[in-house]
């Protein structure tokens, strides 16, 4: 399992795109900045984290929800588990 967090520096971001690359098509769990968690399969990302994910759910305090396919913008992510 890797583990990606916004603490990373600007030097591993090439680490970073080739481990998302990888795992293009596979699920993730995503923690965002207002405590809500999205598990979803990677569908496509950029060089600034911006993910679109597809095929998952969305927890937060007021309960979860599906989607089909949604776009998570980099800077409001916390963590990134593979």
């Amino acid at each position: 399992m890797w583990i990606i967090s916004s603490s990373e520096n600007s030097q591993n971001v090439s680490e970073i795109d080739k481990i998302l690359q990888q795992n293009v098509g596979k699920g993730l769990f995503i923690r965002l900045k207002n405590h809500i968690t999205v598990h979803g399969k990677l569908k496509n990302f950029d060089q600034h984290l911006n993910l679109i994910l597809k095929d998952g759910n969305i927890t937060s305090d007021e309960g979860d929800e599906k989607f089909q396919e949604m776009l998570l913008r980099g800077s409001n992510i916390v963590m990134i588990a593979i």
